[in-house]
């Protein structure tokens, strides 16, 4: 295996790639903070729009850091889960939520709409780059 191109490495082991895993875990976050579940609420800078996400203009007093931060993971976050059906984004419990979420990914690839800006994109961007050489 270790021979391997590293998408081939990935594939062989069911694996996703650091960057689709993050994302993942970030939509995961959206929706535990939708609930109050989070502790990490306070971090996400949204505002709804029905089941949509927009950025609420902040005026808070924190500090550059913070900002930068929260407004990192806003823009990160943001498209993947206004792009998710209602299906998945209101859903009853976590698990389902989770669940959901893969069911949707898999029936995306098998219906061969993907490259249209889903999380799971991220990785053929970044697995593109590192075979390609063109990674740095």
């Amino acid at each position: 295996v270790g021979l391997l191109p590293y998408s081939e490495r990935l594939r062989v082991l069911e694996l996703t790639t650091l960057a689709e895993r993050r994302s993942r875990g970030d939509l995961i976050e959206v929706y535990k903070a939708s609930l109050g579940l989070s502790q990490l609420a306070g971090v996400f800078n949204f505002s709804r729009s029905g089941l949509n996400l927009v950025c609420k203009p902040g005026k808070s007093k924190i500090s550059k850091l913070n900002r930068v931060k929260r407004n990192f993971i806003n823009e990160r976050v943001m498209s993947f889960w206004n792009r998710l059906p209602i299906e998945v984004k209101t859903a009853p419990t976590l698990n389902i939520f989770k669940s959901n979420l893969e069911a949707f990914k898999i029936k995306t690839r098998e219906l061969g709409t993907c490259g249209i800006g889903n999380f799971w994109d991220i990785s053929d961007e970044v697995l593109n780059r590192i075979e390609s050489g063109n990674y740095l």
